[in-house]
């Protein structure tokens, strides 16, 4: 959707928003760009969004086909594995989604830096100096060098000191020893690493951008308590979450299916869940609106000094009020009903209203709501499991009527 934007303060003669961006380098970038799975900068969406899970699912299913661990065969089927489903067919989807949504919110993040004259013009070769920092991590070709080494060695440790108690689709229990199917090699080996290397290069990435926001909370800011948006001139900080949203929903889904997985082979109740189901909502919010907390001084001098400011600027207009309209009659030829002091008054004690209602935080509860919600909508269905769906329709029909 294009944007008509209004230019109020001068930009420099590279524009940093132009040039930000959490998503477009690195070398699986450009591997993409050579193998046609991205048309610059992001397009071809659908074909990694199809290919990339494709790669991680399919051919476990064709395996545990084989090896008759698709529907029976085994204490947990492939197709009644709905940790599978989670991590391959919607969380990955989703971290793959998420790329473009990021790119083009936290793109206008920056922009309105400059638009909004939160950055000034002096302030701009700072600003510029952080952009060109984020995008040197971001195009590290050791971090992501390390990352994908990482996965491919993390994932068949784990799974060789994971302990089960009876056999499933992608391992068996001999003696203690866990042997894997072919299906369960292609998991550890293939499925389980690429998935990772996905969720953490996301979290590299918001390492990213919590260093680029703390870099740009230290430079010389303009932040205006009388802004109407309760937040200095910051709000679109706080705004600009949402586009953080997939990323946060692809992260619970993953949890979501794995308690639902213990949950249905009776291995605890998803009551047992709650407080690690809290706690991970809490990190999962706090991903996203942690690096807001930065802005926080600014927010709290610029509430003070506006308070201040206000105060003396509304008592000295009081002052003047009083003594030509109160403590002496009133000026010849002057109606009072429409007159221009009066409004003069109310628009003052408005702007004085506007500043003490000044937030120390770039959000507001509407956002912390909603991000609480997408994170915790995925264990929604869970809720099944203890309270049947006749029964629950019951309850919310009550409470509203």
């Amino acid at each position: 959707m294009s944007r008509r934007r209004v230019v109020t303060n001068p930009a420099p003669a590279s524009r940093a928003d132009e040039d930000f961006s959490l998503v477009l380098g690195g070398p699986l970038y450009q591997l993409f760009i050579r193998t046609r799975l991205i048309r610059p900068p992001l397009q071809l969406l659908h074909r990694r969004m199809l290919f990339i899970p494709a790669l991680a699912w399919l051919p476990l299913l064709a395996l545990a086909t084989l090896e008759g661990n698709a529907l029976a065969g085994s204490g947990l089927p492939f197709l009644h594995d709905i940790e599978a489903y989670a991590r391959f067919l919607v969380a990955m989807p989703l971290l793959i989604l998420a790329e473009p949504v990021v790119h083009s919110w936290t793109r206008d993040i920056v922009h309105q830096f400059d638009e909004r004259g939160v950055v000034p013009h002096r302030s701009t070769p700072g600003l510029q100096a952080a952009v060109e920092s984020a995008t040197r991590w971001r195009n590290s070709i050791s971090v992501e060098v390390a990352l994908i080494a990482s996965v491919f060695v993390l994932a068949p440790w784990m799974w060789r000191h994971m302990t089960l108690y009876a056999d499933t689709w992608y391992a068996s229990v001999d003696g203690g020893r866990i042997q894997l199917t072919r299906a369960g090699w292609w998991l550890v080996h293939v499925s389980v690493p690429v998935f990772q290397f996905l969720l953490l290069r996301w979290w590299f990435r918001l390492a990213i951008w919590w260093r680029f926001l703390w870099q740009v909370s230290r430079l010389p800011l303009e932040v205006r308590a009388v802004h109407p948006d309760r937040s200095g001139g910051l709000g679109f900080l706080g705004e600009g979450v949402y586009g953080f949203m997939p990323l946060l929903f692809a992260q619970a889904a993953v949890v979501s299916g794995l308690v639902a997985s213990r949950v249905l082979i009776g291995a605890r109740t998803a009551a047992e869940f709650r407080g690690e189901i809290a706690m991970l909502v809490v990190l999962l919010v706090a991903q996203v609106l942690v690096p807001m907390l930065f802005f926080v001084p600014r927010l709290v001098a610029a509430r003070r000094e506006g308070l201040r400011r206000y105060g003396a600027l509304a008592a000295a207009h009081g002052r003047e009020f009083e003594s030509k309209w109160i403590r002496a009659p009133a000026p010849a030829g002057d109606r009072l009903l429409g007159n221009a002091d009066v409004s003069s008054l109310s628009d003052l004690a408005s702007s004085h209203d506007v500043v003490r209602a000044m937030r120390p935080v770039p959000f507001d509860l509407r956002v912390l709501l909603q991000l609480v919600a997408i994170s915790a909508a995925p264990f929604l269905p869970l809720v099944l499991t203890e309270i049947p769906l006749a029964e629950l329709l019951r309850r919310v029909v009550g409470m509203v009527l």
